[in-house]
């Protein structure tokens, strides 16, 4: 980490002195809030590991370049690996903190002054289309990232989809998942006494607390949990689904990834049965729901049924129109 951030140091100050800014000790040391000392220390390292022609000008009070044609060294990162980072940069739109985006795009500002490809351009024909997410306000999710990172608790104003009540938690933030277009922080709550997904987009209120989270959580490992069963629902008993699509719809769901360790076999009659395990049917029921006649539940009962009296109450509402 400390290598990285010299590393973010040289190039910012390099980045001042090919603009021929003339910084000073003190621009870095106010930029980055380090010492005089640790200003000095990394413009000598700069001389002496980089040959960097870097000189003081007593009239200007400030850094220059002897030689303007000196180029600071970029880390190894291929053009294949910058075209990554590009659409990966196309999907940040999620991300609800302007103050992050910035950061993102002087990044690829400094790339392209390195290398032979025009990011800008390749940007414009890269597009996404129709990525429903949720809003979430930046001062949340900057909150809750900052108490993610700390391993620092958090206290709460979380109003329930459900019963539109809010109340007040204290939680231990443990990991922070982006499902289904909205961004959950994945949780110990102190009030329900159990692991619970908060959605960021109903947090009303959020706060870093001094007290670390309790030493135990930090071993559980939600990611191994989320990859183990469909969807974030962390209560419940696992439930094996199984579905069959018919081969009018087979192929299209060939393609499909429902959930990372669901099993696909094929049917003689050309259809598709898809096998993958869960908690809580709540989602299931809306992917089935939105395929049809083209899917039939085969396993469990509970689901099957569940699905029959969703439609049910749907064809009621309907033939009541």
């Amino acid at each position: 980490m400390a290598k990285r951030l010299s590393y973010e140091r040289y190039l910012w100050f390099h980045q001042r002195l090919k603009k021929k800014k003339f910084p000073k000790l003190t621009d870095l040391m106010e930029k980055f809030e380090i010492s005089q000392r640790q200003a000095a220390r990394e413009i000598e390292y700069m001389r002496l590991f980089f040959n960097a022609p870097v000189e003081y000008s007593w009239e200007e009070r400030g850094y220059y370049y002897e030689d303007d044609s000196f180029e600071f060294p970029m880390p190894m990162i291929s053009q294949e690996e910058i075209i990554s980072l590009v659409i990966a940069k196309r999907l940040s739109v999620t991300i609800p903190d302007e103050r992050r985006k910035k950061q993102l795009n002087v990044f690829f500002e400094n790339l392209s002054a390195y290398f032979d490809l025009d990011i800008e351009e390749l940007e414009k024909k890269i597009s996404l289309k129709n990525v429903r997410y949720s809003r979430v306000v930046p001062e949340v999710f900057d909150t809750v990232l900052q108490g993610l990172s700390k391993d620092k608790k958090l206290a709460v104003t979380y109003r329930s989809v459900y019963t539109k009540q809010s109340s007040q938690r204290v939680i231990n933030p443990l990991h922070l998942v982006l499902y289904m277009g909205n961004w959950h922080i994945i949780a110990y709550c102190e009030v329900k006494k159990g692991i619970r997904d908060f959605a960021l987009s109903r947090i009303q209120a959020v706060e870093v607390l001094e007290q670390p989270i309790d030493e135990n959580f930090k071993a559980i490992n939600v990611k191994e949990y989320l990859d183990d069963a469909h969807g974030i629902f962390f209560e419940g008993e696992k439930k094996q689904v199984v579905l069959r699509f018919n081969k009018t719809i087979s192929e299209y769901v060939r393609e499909q990834v429902w959930f990372p360790g669901q099993k696909v076999r094929e049917e003689g009659d050309g259809s598709l049965l898809l096998t993958f395990f869960v908690t809580d049917f709540r989602e299931v029921v809306r992917e089935v729901l939105s395929f049809g006649a083209d899917v039939e539940v085969l396993e469990p009962e509970s689901l099957r049924q569940t699905v029959k009296a969703t439609v049910k109450k749907l064809s009621e509402m309907l033939q009541e129109k």
